[in-house]
């Protein structure tokens, strides 16, 4: 028989990883909404090409990148820990791909940010274009589409996946169409909030 020490188990926990999971904003307090925006990096993707005199922005976007959230990430980000802003009246485009980390489908939507995440996409989206094909159904491990629209609604919204409950496991991050922005930005580690 073997025996198991406290020793062993001190041991196995030391060596075991931390998992965090952070709440989405609605759940939140104001004020840990104010610390994860304190909390917030400006960065400057690759994925992301800006044109000021045209007044149009790209982004790659890759659904199911990588393992974070159990896959269900754009960018590798979830739960609203990216956050993409574009000025008012600016045109987006979107190259939208699905890697396949997981090998399950996704879709890509822009919605209005609500009180409960909901659970699948729905039509129309909040910007004309703003959708990817097979909303709810998904694109397939390798599948991709383009979205193209103009962020002409100034607001907080989600980019959120429409396939059934991928929302609701964390697959949105924030989009905000701002008045005030002369130049899109991304940042990481701020929920979208109303």
């Amino acid at each position: 028989m073997t025996r198991i020490t406290l020793a062993t188990i001190a041991a196995i926990v030391a060596l075991a990883p931390i998992a965090s999971v952070s709440a989405p904003s609605h759940v939140m307090s104001k004020k840990h909404a104010i610390k994860a925006k304190a909390a917030a990096t400006s960065i400057s993707p690759t994925w992301m090409k800006i044109d000021a005199a045209n007044k149009s922005v790209h982004f790659d976007i890759k659904m199911a990148e990588n393992a974070n959230n159990g896959t269900l990430n754009f960018n590798g980000y979830g739960h609203g820990d990216l956050t993409i802003t574009v000025p008012l009246n600016w045109k987006v485009s979107m190259d939208v791909v699905n890697i396949g980390q997981g090998s399950i489908p996704h879709s890509l939507e822009i919605v209005p940010v609500t009180e409960s995440i909901p659970n699948q996409g729905s039509d129309p989206p909040v910007f004309d274009g703003a959708e990817t094909v097979e909303l709810i159904n998904g694109l397939g491990i390798g599948k991709s589409d383009k979205v193209d629209f103009t962020a002409d609604k100034e607001g907080h919204y989600w980019m959120f996946c429409g396939v059934p409950n991928h929302g609701i496991g964390g697959m949105y991050d924030g989009f905000v169409v701002s008045a005030t922005a002369t130049v899109p930005t991304v940042r990481i580690g701020a929920h979208a909030t109303k």
